[in-house]
């Protein structure tokens, strides 16, 4: 599968020049372009065209450079908003010039337009919106080429994802053990699972090289950038349809801190122009991977062949750092990213398991002794906007904030406190919920379970039948503590889900074993104590888990509010379990939009929005404002940063007045 090493053409700068006058009768000056396996050469002529000069590698068939023509031909008929190559005859009418080296080897010849513009590789940031247009680009040539044929589409390209398998014979040639691991573990992966799976996915001639040298953006404002087309159709051939958005998706992940976010950027794209598939979506991952599984291992057999070329670990070692990065991200939950970003819901399960709940309240009985459905509860408002229990910025003091929090239970005479689900809470503040995104770090802050605020040694109860998927002491700082999870399967064995209660005592973990049978109402634990708990106030965290994306003992109770509706779908509310009445609960805060109307029916049109996608800001502590989400903004606009928000020396004299 590998191709044999070859030569460059080794055509002058004055050779060009000739060539280009003699055949084309373009009159300028040469300027070489970079290649991997042919000779190009920029020309600017006198009238001020620009064009590209292409001379082929002397192995080149002709009935490649016909393809990559014929496609460039349907193409421009076809997807005419698309900035591409045009291909120019010569003199006589050639589409395909042979010509002789200096060397008198034979090679063909080409005269293509130049595409003007800056290359990916050179752009900077990597916007949501040019990733997306990038993903849109691809989706409109691929739909464009849904009906073309050429008989040389039909080769073998060790680039091609339909014969990913061929690096199995050369694996070893990765010399770390590690990163050899990383793509045999891959292969297992892909006979199991993935391979069975293709044959399922449509098929076509694909351009099949959106790497980020061959993809040309608009010249201007870098926050305003769009892709407008791509170059170099070498690799073009018949195979999986998706490919095409696999190796862009591949390509624009490298160096990424959150490759799947990138990723889902061109996926929303590529949908837009060429709608997707399910088996599209669910094997897009994988192919990804197969093909960040080639480059790297081809770049470690071609070391081998040419040791002396520093360029191959230069390439190499950012694909390594991706790959060793996404060891870490499963199938399942790339799966759900792509779902969503295509508008879908991210777990295509979790809509069944909401309707068994809603279904089947006889199935379902209590998980603490207070019927929470009767017996008096507090819902407890621990959100950015909030001062029901003071600054909760930083959980630093745990024992006061459990004094006041059980205070304001005894006061309203509750036996419960409920902490809400789907609440962005600004008590997230240690590395344990830090994430570095693409735009700089972040932290997980909108909670994806119920709380339950009661006194150590409560007891729990299994709400619904089942059986111990998995437990473990989480003990770290601020983590789960002791947690017990619960595998459900329910609808005469058609649906299977899970339940998680969190900040447990150690005792609860005892004598439990993987499968072990639980029954309805059974007493599976008891609410844990602080520190043993996790170091939290004592309480039961609840959480329903549609899909447990190959984890055991623990699972995210906290997301990150970018991911928010894809956490949402993997976990939905634990309220269908506990039951508490919806009046418990206050009225849901305007919208962005309805605050927007609202400040269309009250303010003057001459106060306009500062941002495109408006700020909704809850909080303002000293030089930051906080918008509902848990984001921190310095505040460089209003007089009040000369002091701060809620500074504590105005705050006083303010009181004291």
């Amino acid at each position: 599968m590998l191709s044999v090493k070859f030569e460059l053409p080794n055509f002058t700068l004055q050779d060009a020049a000739r060539l280009a006058e003699r055949s084309y009768g373009i009159h300028g000056e040469a300027r070489p372009l970079p290649s991997e396996r042919d000779q190009n050469f920029y020309f600017r002529a006198e009238s001020g065209e620009e064009f590209v000069l292409k001379i082929a590698n002397a192995a080149e068939r002709r009935e490649v450079l016909d393809l990559q023509n014929s496609a460039l031909e349907h193409l421009a008929s076809h997807a005419s908003s698309i900035s591409l190559p045009r291909l120019c005859p010569t003199k006589t009418g050639e589409s395909i010039a042979a010509i002789e080296g200096p060397d008198g080897t034979a090679h063909f010849m080409r005269l293509l337009t130049y595409v003007p513009g800056k290359l990916l590789a050179q752009v900077n940031p990597h916007t949501p919106e040019l990733l997306r247009s990038l993903g849109r680009v691809l989706g409109t040539m691929d739909f464009a080429l849904q009906d073309f044929a050429h008989p040389a589409a039909q080769r073998e390209l060790k680039w091609d994802l339909k014969r990913a398998t061929w690096i199995r014979d050369y694996v070893h040639y990765i010399a770390i053990p590690s990163q050899r691991s990383i793509v045999e573990r891959f292969l297992s992966q892909f006979d199991l699972s993935i391979a069975p799976a293709l044959a399922t996915l449509r098929t076509s001639v694909i351009y099949n090289d959106a790497n980020d040298y061959n993809v040309i953006v608009a010249e201007g404002d870098p926050w305003a950038r769009r892709v407008i087309g791509v170059i170099d159709f070498g690799d073009m051939l018949h195979s999986y349809t998706v490919g095409d958005l696999a190796v862009a998706a591949a390509y624009a992940m490298l160096d990424k801190l959150d490759p799947i976010t990138a990723a889902a950027h061109i996926v929303a794209g590529y949908h837009q122009a060429f709608a997707l598939t399910e088996q599209e979506l669910e094997l897009l991952y994988p192919l990804i991977r197969a093909r960040l599984c080639i480059s790297v291992t081809n770049s470690a057999y071609q070391q081998q062949v040419e040791p002396d070329n520093d360029y191959l670990v230069i390439s190499e070692r950012p694909a390594w750092t991706l790959l060793e990065r996404l060891e870490d991200v499963s199938e399942e939950f790339a799966h759900c990213a792509f779902r969503h970003a295509c508008g879908l819901a991210p777990s295509s399960h979790s809509s069944a398991v909401v309707q068994w709940l809603k279904q089947n309240p006889d199935s379902i009985a209590r998980v603490v002794e207070p019927d929470l459905g009767v017996d008096s509860v507090v819902v407890l408002d621990l959100s950015f906007g909030s001062r029901e229990l003071g600054d909760l910025t930083e959980l630093s003091d745990v024992e006061a904030f459990t004094q006041k929090l059980f205070g304001r239970l005894k006061a309203a005479g509750a036996s419960v406190g409920v902490g809400r689900y789907n609440e962005a809470r600004p008590i997230y503040t240690s590395e344990l919920f830090k994430a570095q995104g693409n735009d700089g770090a972040e932290w997980r802050t909108v909670h994806l379970g119920l709380d339950l605020f009661m006194n150590a040694g409560s007891p729990i109860f299994a709400p619904i039948a089942g059986r111990i998927h998995s437990f473990c002491n989480n003990a770290g700082l601020l983590d789960y503590g002791p947690t017990i999870i619960l595998e459900h399967t329910v609808a005469s064995g058609s649906l299977t889900f899970f339940t998680l209660y969190g900040h447990l005592s150690e005792d609860s973990l005892e004598g439990l074993y993987h499968g072990m049978p639980v029954k309805q109402g059974e007493r599976i634990a008891s609410i844990g104590d602080y520190p043993i708990n996790g170091g939290w106030p004592p309480h039961l965290h609840l959480q329903i888990i549609v899909d447990m994306l190959g984890r055991e003992g623990e699972f995210p109770g906290v997301a990150l509010p970018g991911q928010r509706d894809i956490w949402l779908s993997l976990s939905p509310d634990p309220n269908l379990i506990a039951r508490i009445p919806a009046d418990r609960f206050p009225s849901a805060s305007m919208s962005h939009q309805e605050i927007l109307d609202a400040r269309d029916r009250s303010l003057s049109h001459t106060l306009s929005i500062s941002y495109n996608e408006p700020i909704k800001i809850v909080r303002g502590a000293m030089q930051y404002l906080y918008d509902e989400d848990g984001r921190a903004y310095l505040d460089a606009v209003n007089n009040v940063a000369h002091v701060g928000h809620c500074h504590p020396r105005v705050v006083r004299a303010g009181q004291e007045q």
